[in-house]
């Protein structure tokens, strides 16, 4: 006999008060496709809300009964009378556009983007969206009280608030904060989108009409043997747990990052880690709408649960983001003024703003080759990181700094929590100082082009390229002066302009510390203080009466080293020439610029010779030979400037 004659002979034979129930489960079986008793069927799930119901076996915690009611499918199902073009559907169904879906984000790629729930998705938010009483159904249509009204919250006592409102079963009608449905999961998507072709997925994850991912794509309503009705295991970190398992394979069988199988963040790698994806990503009730982050801010998702360790380690970036007072202010928001970041946003980044995934993918971060050792290729802790609105990816460690740091926008990403040096020549673009063309540049985007006659002895032969973190680093990094153990990377220091050491940039008039050469500790950890102020640069630095000139200004006269030198480079695009900017000359204003001369300059008239024209000269026509020249006197050549700190 056929499966289906075979049913309906024995529901002949049954008394006829168990008639319409066994009906509607056989129906709703056939209609769907799907076991209604499975491993954990609904009668043994939050979906039992008759008044033998009420149970989550998975979780061991109780659910909501209807006390009424001792059928369990005529919540969802009935034989006769039911919605039309429904499998048997027992519930009215609310307004489609009602609905505001997920499709705001800048990376759903779905053609066209869902704009209302449909088909399996609009049954079940028939109940989970809180609208319609649970108790009505059928021919029923009574008003219930509003503990019935929604489907019920599995409360997990061991979780916050927060926590407990991505498991609540009620998404309401506000879907921005759900994963996305009811769109078209095609093979153009799956390839825009890091997303496995839809003729790859696995058996569990059926497409509606086999085009279309609805709720029914990742829950099956009728079995909840891997709780919260999902069609397979996605993992737990929970050794105690019958989920256990590393990994997120439902997440996975659909999600595939580029850099995923290497990453740092994927627990089947680094097993210590949470439950990987819903470490980071709420599918229902997420707290922000976008990416479904388990924090509506970018960093707090990195720095809430991980990055925020109380000790010296590599992982404890929280306090230095934070509360160091020269940082990248991750936790500055600018929202609903669309100056956050985003995935997609253009290129150099057009308004101010600092994220942690400004400069690192979560996705394809990992430790390969870190710390940075060889400029100016990246590590595995840039990697992935997009750079320009064409979506290449940075290969330089300059690349991901230029993101904020170079073209027509960089002024609003300098001096925004520091006050830089008010150059002769000034340029925010960080692009345009280091250009190869420029008269004098550190070599960051270019090898150096001396002999690097002042570095230290066993950086002579190795260092032609410099990276940016070099200088701009933690204090308590492990490239720092005697080797912390502290994260590497720009994320905060004690020094200004979250420099590595310290480096002296006192305001004109200020009171300032006596000197020494720790004064300048960033500068000797490359370079040679017994060149630089002694004998080392020979008769290059040295005047007739003077002196070796570096010596004179900033050791005896305390004049510090950036009110002549600007360390980034001289922008030829500015007007620097070779002979006005070498040795990355370029005077600060508040210093070289005064009554007497307007515009202060620097010539350089052979190797080892030149004069400057500046303010604080006093010979006629304010300038000071050096070299070869004849040596001049300085204003206060007795006694030092009197300097104002910043």
């Amino acid at each position: 006999m056929k499966p289906l004659a075979c049913a309906v002979w024995r529901l002949r034979r049954r008394p006829a008060r168990r008639l319409a129930s066994a009906l509607v489960a056989v129906l709703a079986a056939l209609t769907l496709s799907g076991p209604v008793l499975a491993k954990m069927g609904v009668y043994d799930s939050p979906h039992n809300l008759s008044s033998t119901g009420g149970r989550n076996r998975a979780s061991g915690r109780p659910g909501v009964v209807f006390a009424d009611q001792g059928q369990v499918c005529i919540f969802c199902h009935v034989p006769h009378n039911a919605m039309a073009g429904t499998p048997l559907w027992s519930r009215a169904l609310p307004d489609a556009n009602s609905y505001q879906p997920y499709n705001q984000s800048s990376t759903l790629n779905a053609s066209p983007k869902p704009d209302k729930p449909t088909g399996a998705s609009r049954l079940c938010l028939s109940c989970h969206d809180g609208t319609i009483a649970l108790s009505s159904y059928g021919r029923y249509r009574q008003i219930a009280p509003p503990d019935l009204r929604k489907m019920p919250l599995d409360y997990d006592p061991s979780l916050t608030a927060a926590q407990n409102a991505t498991i609540n079963a009620n998404l309401s009608t506000d879907l921005q904060d759900d994963h996305p449905i009811s769109f078209l999961y095609t093979e153009a998507l799956a390839q825009k989108s890091q997303l496995v072709s839809p003729s790859a997925l696995p058996g569990q994850i059926r497409l509606e009409g086999g085009t279309t991912l609805e709720c029914t794509g990742c829950h099956d309503p009728h079995d909840q043997q891997y709780g919260n009705f999902l069609v397979m295991n996605n993992g737990s970190d929970d050794p105690t747990s019958p989920f256990f398992m590393t990994g997120s394979p439902l997440c996975t069988a659909c999600h595939v990052p580029n850099g995923w199988n290497n990453s740092t963040h994927n627990n089947q790698t680094v097993r210590s880690l949470g439950h990987q994806c819903l470490a980071c990503h709420s599918v229902h009730n997420a707290p922000g709408p976008i990416r479904l982050l388990n924090n509506a801010t970018g960093e707090g998702n990195c720095l809430a649960t991980c990055h925020n360790v109380n000790d010296s380690s590599s992982s404890n970036i929280a306090s230095l983001v934070t509360s160091t007072m020269h940082r990248h202010p991750v936790d500055l928001h600018n929202s609903g003024l669309g100056m956050d970041h985003d995935e997609k946003e253009n290129l150099p980044a057009v308004n101010y703003h600092v994220q942690c995934v400004d400069c690192h993918n979560p996705h394809q971060s990992n430790s390969q080759n870190a710390p940075l050792s060889n400029p100016p290729q990246i590590d595995g802790r840039l990697k992935g990181v997009r750079k320009d609105a064409l979506g290449s990816y940075a290969t330089t460690e300059y690349d991901v700094c230029y993101k904020c740091h170079a073209g027509v926008n960089a002024a609003k990403f300098a001096g925004v929590t520091e006050l830089p040096p008010n150059r002769m020549l000034a340029d925010p673009d960080q692009m345009e100082r280091f250009d190869v063309q420029n008269p004098s540049f550190h070599p960051v985007a270019a090898d150096r082009r001396g002999s690097g006659a002042s570095l230290l002895t066993d950086l002579k032969p190795t260092m032609v390229r410099v990276y940016c973190t070099d200088c701009h680093n933690s204090d308590q990094s492990s490239k720092a002066l005697g080797g912390g153990t502290g994260p590497n990377g720009p994320h905060g220091s004690q020094y200004p302009h979250i420099l590595i050491a310290r480096y002296d940039m006192p305001f004109l008039n200020a009171p300032r510390d006596p000197f020494s050469n720790s004064l300048y500790s960033l500068c000797y950890r490359c370079h040679s203080a017994d060149y630089v102020m002694n004998n080392g640069g020979g008769s290059a630095f040295t005047s007739q009466e003077a002196g070796n000139e570096h010596l004179q200004h900033v050791s005896i006269r305390q004049i510090p080293c950036f009110v002549c030198h600007d360390p980034h480079g001289i922008p030829r695009q500015r007007g620097a020439t070779a002979t006005a900017n070498a040795h990355l000359i370029n005077f600060d204003r508040g210093y070289a610029v005064g009554t007497l001369v307007a515009t202060p300059f620097y010539e350089t008239t052979s190797p080892g010779s030149g004069s400057c024209t500046v303010n604080c000269h006093t010979v006629t026509g304010n300038t000071h030979s050096y070299g070869t020249g004849v040596g001049r006197r300085l204003l206060n050549q007795k006694r030092a400037l009197p300097i104002r700190l910043r």
